[in-house]
């Protein structure tokens, strides 16, 4: 069926004004005077005067735990202004509030006197909570024209709806009503999830799982209101622990959803929040327990799930507290690390939708539902994507299949030969010589046939180590080697985490070894390793996968990595995973085919595209050392192989892509700060923060490097028409003007100064912004008529003409494909065999779509042709399933797996 509209989970106030009254602290003149003297003595390496702001991360962290009706507003607070700290729907007990300050300050670093004197302040100063009305439709318009929530917005207004949705009664569904409850968040969000859980739609017994109900203030680029976006999903929790009789937490710490049947301490009413505390494995101990952000200055009745929930039995006895303990539930969320569920992950269309109707009613009349997309009318797919495969209609089943059969093995011959004439391109000439590494002889196996399939050469008939196939495009040496010592663990402490310094030398040596026995072998060296390593490592600091990387690209050898079959499912997955392993294969060596787009006649013949993102290691990474590194890579669709290439910035040239990779494994451009990173972290879409903070003036150095970076290479792309894409949430933190707020049709920001016309860096120079779904930043969606199905298209923002805001979204998954439209979690269903089915053990694919925004092109062009263009791209020809992002863009994220920053003498 074809669908010609989307329904977006999307709301928009219904009125321009929506005056509402909340509770809210401010804290005196005085207590804030003390508060700051005592968190500036603590910075002594910062002039006094820039610092302007509280960083309250840790009282956003208790919150949640003893006061969960309290809304904060941000993550940092001025020491000057007289603005609300925090803001509630009644007001909340003094001895909380005094609670929840007292242990903030005393985990502040700084003078203790300066601290005693606060804190003693503090127990003598009175802390009164004020009416204040708040415009929960206020907005101003930024110079580009998008509509910016006022601040505090983003925190009060997903709870205020949420409070809507809650109050509105119970959601009935198939297997009877759902009542939600809200769960306290320290982001800008709020949550409800349908309380208690409920088990009697799996057919596995004492799986248990929840709704969700996501909600969280967005905005649109170029848009005069902001919405709301409503995602909704399952929750799964735990019920069942592991072989050790414990639940499994993968090393990290997981939250705990605590409800009680009394009154919190101090809150007027009925509570109608659900707590959160975090519950961590101390090794030593060989138990689970509470992680420590709660401290004894914080009143007893307070803490209420310290006191009434035992860590250590509830990691043992999940499924006890779930059902019930003496007035208390505890409930430990499900997450993909812990194992197999016998709910199946995400939610199924039949379900959201009657779910969304429900939240209309909810939200009615305050607020109304965004207009529905109509499908765009430029082709969906490149004009060299693969041709769906038909048989006459009018013949016997038999000959449909065998007619079937020959056209695909016409198809694959076809197709096993230009991936040969493209491999002898990006080779010059030379033959193919590939390396295989296994641990299992049923992974050398899938290898080897995966190969001869892919390239179309005769079946091995031997198991020798080295096989040779001669075809008049390609010579192919295959050769195949045990994995060995190469994926073994690093040899780093099983007792205690290895220091920085132990593990550097650990990877050191492996990537020495690597080099010195390819130095020592004789015969051709491998142009590209594929190793068999183990999908978990019992130590995970020992995890060999970087090293190998390193040390093959010391020796100038690309690596793709293939997991050890531990469960059914890689089992099942093998041949289909090796073939996938060649392709990645193919692609790093430069072998790879480009989406070709269908607007020959009105886009530049000689387009080009350039994409950037920006590369991003954390402290805890896998080499322990913290990187921001920009990417560029450029796509020439007309030159073939040699049209993807690489921006070496220190050179200021082009690389083809495989020495890009190999380049960038070297390590090339240093370390970034930790606290740099945070403040890249910490960017989000219309966040405030104060230009004195230390996080301001990191955020700023990391600018700088961004802007550093894109000046010479912008400057260098004007003798060619050129599609310049990046991605939102990477890379505005370093580049600022991605923002909504900050962007403006045909307008470009890279220095200090202000934005200026595009046409400036060069009239061929077209930009275009793509944002996916993380943060809720794009909604949900399915289709408007029919059965709510979810179809692949191009999707207008709106029908004006000159649009520049359009959604693209993607056929499911091949692991999809099979599922019924009319599946749903809960409830029986009869198919059209008169079966009945249930579907709640099954995976659901979310409706996650990819926002493609024209920020800049030509006069006179039609930027729905640029976003057209950008939406086949996400069609590659030698890849099934469409991409998650644009080829460009995905070929500039692909190439982070080589930025492993490691000191070169394991210091």
């Amino acid at each position: 069926m074809t669908y010609e509209s989307i329904t977006l989970t999307a709301y928009q106030p219904s009125e321009n004004s929506l005056l509402k009254p909340f509770q809210v602290l401010h804290v005196p003149n005085e207590l804030r005077a003390a508060f700051a003297e005592a968190h500036r003595s603590g910075l002594s390496d910062t002039p006094e005067d820039q610092v302007k702001t509280f960083p309250i991360r840790s009282l956003n962290a208790l919150l949640p735990l003893a006061a969960p009706d309290v809304i904060s507003v941000g993550r940092r607070v001025s020491m000057e202004d007289d603005v609300p700290w925090l803001y509630a729907h009644h007001p909340v007990d003094d001895r909380i509030v005094r609670g929840l300050l007292g242990v903030w300050l005393l985990g502040m670093r700084g003078e203790e006197d300066l601290r005693e004197h606060a804190y003693d302040l503090l127990m003598r100063t009175a802390l009164p909570w004020r009416t204040k009305f708040a415009d929960l439709a206020g907005r101003t318009l930024s110079d580009g024209e998008t509509a910016q929530p006022e601040p505090p917005l983003y925190h009060l207004l997903p709870d205020y709806v949420a409070r809507l949705i809650q109050r509105h009664g119970e959601f009935r569904g198939v297997n009877g009503p759902w009542s939600f409850l809200e769960t306290p968040t320290t982001d800008r969000r709020a949550e409800l999830v349908s309380w208690p859980p409920r088990g009697d739609l799996s057919e596995t017994p004492g799986a248990l799982f929840s709704y969700v109900i996501t909600i969280t203030v967005q905005t649109v680029p170029f848009t005069s209101q902001f919405r709301l976006h409503m995602r909704t999903g399952v929750r799964r929790w735990v019920t069942e622990v592991n072989a050790q009789g414990t639940v499994y937490t993968a090393g990290r710490s997981a939250s705990v959803h605590v409800i009680t049947d009394t009154q919190w301490p101090g809150v007027s009413g009925d509570s109608t929040r659900i707590a959160i505390h975090r519950l961590r494995y101390d090794s030593r101990r060989a138990e689970h327990t509470w992680r420590a952000i709660d401290r004894p200055d914080l009143l007893p009745a307070a803490s209420l799930v310290r006191s009434a929930v035992d860590a250590a039995d509830l990691g043992k006895n999940p499924r006890k507290y779930l059902e019930g303990l003496a007035g208390i539930r505890a409930g430990i969320p499900h997450h993909a690390t812990m194992g197999t569920h016998g709910v199946g992950a995400g939610l199924m269309s039949a379900d959201r939708v009657p779910l969304m109707a429900w939240i209309d009613e909810a939200l009615f009349p305050e607020f109304t539902r965004a207009p529905a997309c109509r499908r765009a009318p430029w082709p969906a797919k490149p004009s060299n994507a693969p041709k769906k495969l038909l048989a006459p209609r009018k013949v016997a089943e038999a000959d449909r299949v065998r007619i079937l059969e020959h056209k695909k093995a016409e198809q694959a011959a076809r197709e096993a030969v230009e991936r040969r004439r493209l491999l002898r391109e990006a080779l010059e000439g030379a033959p193919l010589v590939a390396r295989v590494h296994w641990q299992e002889e049923a992974t050398r196996d899938a290898l080897v046939t995966s190969l001869s399939s892919l390239l179309d050469l005769p079946a091995p008939d031997s198991a020798d180590e080295t096989l040779i196939w001669r075809t008049p495009e390609l010579d192919v040496i295959l050769q195949v080697r045990s994995t060995g010592d190469i994926g073994a663990a690093l040899e780093v402490s099983a007792a205690k985490t290895p220091s920085n310094k132990q593990l550097g030398e650990a990877i050191a040596k492996r990537r020495s070894e690597i080099v010195d026995a390819m130095n020592d072998e004789e015969g051709p060296r491998p142009l590209v390793a594929l190793v068999e390593i183990e999908k978990d490592f019992k130590i995970k600091s020992s995890d060999s996968k970087f090293a190998v990387r390193l040390g093959y690209a010391g020796a100038g050898v690309i690596t793709q990595f293939l997991q050890t079959a531990v469960d059914k499912a890689l089992i099942k997955n093998r041949p289909h995973r090796a073939k996938m392993a060649w392709i990645d294969a193919f692609r790093q060596l430069g072998a790879l085919r480009v989406p070709l787009h269908t607007f020959v006649d009105t886009l530049p013949g000689d387009l080009q595209y350039v994409a950037v993102w920006m590369a991003k290691r954390r402290k805890d990474g896998p080499t322990r050392q913290a990187i921001r590194q920009l990417l560029a890579i450029r796509v020439r669709p007309a030159d073939g192989v040699r049209g993807v290439s690489g921006w070496i910035e220190d050179e200021r040239r082009w690389a083809p892509y495989p020495e890009y990779l190999l380049w960038l494994a070297k390590g090339v451009d240093s370390h970034a700060s930790a606290d740099e990173i945070a403040a890249d972290d910490e960017a989000a879409e219309g966040g405030t923060q104060s230009s004195f903070s230390q996080w301001d003036k990191e955020q700023k150095n990391l600018q700088r490097r961004t802007a550093a970076f894109l000046r010479p290479l912008l400057a260098q792309l004007r003798d060619r028409p050129t599609l310049f894409m990046v991605h939102a949430q990477n890379l505005r933190g370093g580049w600022p003007w991605l923002n909504n707020g900050m962007v403006m049709r045909d307008h470009i920001w890279v220095d200090d100064g202000a934005p200026v016309p595009v046409a400036l860096w060069g009239d061929r120079l077209r930009l275009l912004r793509v944002r996916d779904s993380s943060r809720d930043e794009t909604p949900q969606w399915y289709a408007t008529d029919g059965n709510h199905g979810i179809p692949a298209g191009l999707w207008p923002l709106t029908e004006a003409h000159g649009e520049r805001v359009f959604y693209s979204s993607a056929d499911r998954p091949g692991t999809a494909k099979k599922a019924s439209i009319k599946a749903r979690k809960e409830g029986v269903r009869t198919d059209r065999t008169g079966k009945e089915v249930r579907d709640t053990d099954k995976n659901a694919f979310n409706p996650n779509l990819l926002e493609i925004a024209v920020l800049a092109c030509r006069r006179g062009e039609e930027p729905g042709e640029w976003a057209a263009c950008v939406h086949q791209l996400r069609h590659a020809p030698d890849i099934d399933a469409p991409l998650a992002l644009p080829f460009p863009l995905h070929l500039a994220k692909k190439a982070v797996e080589y930025v492993l920053p490691n000191p070169k003498d394991g210091a």
